[in-house]
């Protein structure tokens, strides 16, 4: 793209927003900052920018940075300590004259350590509130590390000083040389600073950057195509891309952090091959949510959800497993989503475990996708496009999103938004009765559809789809459903043999018992688990094991770990962990796992005509819902190590198989699921066809 179409394309974003929005002008910040990465030792001098005149000015600083006023005759007239998660300081200066500007100048040490947040069993997140070290640097608003003016946007120049070899990114337009800046309102200043190897490439929407720790092309290549092609993407899905650049930036540490026009990822991450396609279109997306569109937090993140749903939902709505993601989704809501745990959306800040992602993420998902289905799609993405374009750099709500798909669809949702962003719990339903009988012009088909939850019904659009017995007629009918039973009547030409409600997993719902196979998602979240260790097992195995479950138990306090030869009576009330092929309740897992389509020998296992050598791979398995045991079999101390890290990312899952000690997955999968109560055959061997599924939002991706 030529430097004219990219001015273009800023100018158009930017008459755009002062046309469909009246906000505040942001404070400007000019800094020149110095970073000493080998003492964690910040300089800076700053002059703030106010969009009014003042006689006094308040905000907040690290508390382990020296402040200096530059402004003559400005003097400070209040110093207090202030509670944060960082030590800070809040400084009240008192002006020379009524004037706009203040220029100050702070220096001093921001060197916060890594701490790993550990999240239910979702493997923990390690992140610094800000660090200044030989490995890096990573600053941002909760760093406190330039002058932070509460319940305001920012706009900002930066240039930084940088020992030889390093360079500095953050949010905007430039680069170490000439420094970064952004003229759009802001809701954090970042630095990001390293040794790095930078690569370019300029498209048609913007330029796409790598920052790598180390030289490798062919990682750069990959991410700078991928990087064009999401951003083409998603320009013509939503509206134009709001920054002029993206980076992929590799972190020091393993993380996924999305700011605004770039992403900053962990080494191992990167270099998974599955990223390119799953998580990196997630955080390039993000710049259109969360950091184009801000995240009003007071009223629920909304954010993640449509990300979510617009990223890595339509991503496996290509490749044609649209269905098979949402109820993955429906399903980590019945795994992790204890009463205790549940919440409304509009309460939803951000991860804060499997539960909250299971919400936040997956609820929200639903609910834009029953909208999508409620609006058709063209109505659906101008209602979003709208949103977008209308609320570009300001904070917004699920109100907001409200208005906007009202103003395109000229439907009222208001009860679609209050009972899915305001309401916590989820609607169940049944084919509570049925019936045929026989009409002069065929058949009639009648059933009661029935809402199981506890409280009020909500107001549904319930697929449902009703076969004839040639196949000649499938029925395909949406029940608007606003009481808690409803009695349907259906007349048919052919005879009706099967009615399947929902099958395509289109509503926020709890999953039926029927839908839902054993997974090790259901082991991690119990809050009555037992690990059962074995203690025939080689020295080394056995300590692996321990190490693995004591590990487990400071996520979940109340999980009971206990070696086999102690147990005289196996608990019925608790999910039990068998760990070991040595272990001697072997046998209880082998009962529960009677009729599974798998053959257990003592030294392999076969899957899907899948031979998997005990004494060279490891395999963990679950057993038959609803008191699912899960078996564990580690071939050496490293590879239980290993697993002891990997099998809580891999929750939704049946059976997992590795090899080698890191240990790399080999098989994963889950098993069949019995009949749903919401699939009924009115002849004994009929077969129940699933419809085909949506299309997608958009044109092919990649």
């Amino acid at each position: 793209m030529s430097q004219f179409t990219r001015v273009r394309w800023r100018f158009l974003l930017l008459v755009l927003f002062c046309h469909t929005a009246i906000a505040a002008t942001p404070i400007h910040h000019q800094l020149d900052v110095t970073l000493e990465p080998e003492s964690g030792h910040i300089e800076a001098e700053d002059v703030i920018t106010l969009p009014e005149a003042v006689t006094t000015l308040m905000f907040d600083l690290h508390a382990g940075l020296e402040l200096q006023l530059l402004t003559p005759e400005a003097r400070i007239i209040k110093k207090t300590n202030r509670r944060s998660s960082v030590p800070i300081k809040r400084y009240k200066i008192k002006l020379p004259t009524t004037q706009n500007s203040l220029r100050v100048a702070y220096s001093g040490k921001i060197q916060h350590k890594l701490e790993d947040h550990s999240q239910d069993y979702s493997g923990g997140r390690s992140t610094s509130l800000g660090i200044i070290s030989d490995q890096g640097v990573f600053l941002s608003i909760s760093s406190y590390w330039f002058p932070v003016i509460a319940d305001s946007q920012v706009s900002f120049s930066l240039h930084t000083t940088l020992p030889e070899g390093w360079h500095s990114i953050s949010q905007g337009s430039g680069s170490t040389a000439t420094g970064w800046s952004e003229t759009a309102p802001q809701d954090d200043i970042y630095l990001i600073a390293g040794k790095y190897h930078i690569f370019t490439h300029p498209t048609d929407v913007a330029e796409t950057q790598v920052y790598l720790r180390q030289p490798d092309q062919a990682v750069a290549e990959r991410y700078l195509q991928a990087t064009e092609s999401y951003l083409k993407l998603f320009s013509k899905l939503l509206g134009p891309y709001p920054y002029s650049k993206f980076a992929l930036v590799e972190n020091f540490w393993e993380s996924g952090y999305g700011m605004p026009s770039f992403t900053l990822l962990g080494p191992k991450v990167i270099r998974l091959p599955f990223i390119l396609h799953s998580s990196y279109p997630h955080e390039i997306l993000h710049n259109w949510w969360g950091n184009g569109v801000f995240i009003d937090y007071t009223k629920g993140n909304w954010s993640e959800g449509l990300t979510t749903y617009l990223a890595d939902h339509m991503i496996r709505e290509q490749q044609g497993q649209g269905s098979a993601y949402r109820r993955d989704a429906l399903q980590n809501y019945v795994d992790y989503v204890t009463k205790k745990k549940d919440f409304s959306l509009h309460k939803f800040r951000g991860h804060q475990g499997q539960a909250s992602q299971a919400i936040g993420y997956g609820k929200a998902l639903m609910f834009f996708h029953m909208l999508r289905i409620q609006l058709g799609d063209e109505t659906f993405l101008n209602g979003i496009r709208q949103f977008y374009l209308g609320n570009l750099y300001q904070n917004a709500s699920y109100s907001d999103l409200q208005q906007a798909l009202e103003k395109t669809s000229g439907q009222d949702l208001s009860t679609e938004f209050k009972q899915w962003t305001r309401r916590k719990g989820a609607p169940a339903l049944e084919i509570a009765e049925h019936d045929l009988k026989a009409t002069d012009d065929g058949f009639e088909f009648r059933y009661l559809l029935r809402q199981t939850q506890k409280g009020a019904p909500y107001k549904l659009q319930v697929p449902v789809y009703i076969q004839s017995e040639d196949g000649a007629e499938l029925i395909q009918q949406t029940i608007t459903m606003t009481k808690r039973e409803m009695v349907v009547k259906v007349p048919m030409k052919q005879r009706p043999v099967a009615i399947n409600v929902d099958p395509l997993f289109d509503i926020f719902r709890r999953l039926n018992p029927g839908e839902i196979p054993s997974s090790l998602g259901q082991l991690f979240s119990s809050h009555r688990s037992m690990v059962i260790l074995p203690s025939n097992a080689e020295p080394e195995i056995r300590t692996a094991y321990k190490e693995m479950a004591n590990g487990w138990r400071k996520r979940e306090k109340r999980m009971k770990v206990v070696w086999d030869n102690n147990i005289r009576v196996v608990p019925k009330n608790r999910m039990l962990w068998v760990l070991g092929r040595e272990n001697l309740l072997l046998d209880e897992f082998r009962k529960a796992a009677t009729g599974l389509p798998m053959a257990f020998n003592d030294d392999s296992v076969e899957i899907g005509g899948k031979q998997i050598s005990l004494d060279q791979h490891s395999v963990v398995l679950t057993s038959r819902r609803p008191k699912t045991i899960g078996w564990l079999h580690g071939h050496s101390a490293a590879a239980i190590s290993g697993l002891a890290r990997k099998i809580p990312h891999y929750g939704k899952y049946s059976y997992l198989a590795f090899s080698g000690d890191n240990p790399d997955n080999i098989l994963k999968g889950q098993w069949p699921t019995e009949n749903s109560d919401l699939q009924y055959r009115l002849q004994k061997n009929s077969k129940i066809l699933n419809p085909p599924e949506h299309q997608p939002l958009s044109g092919p991706i990649m």
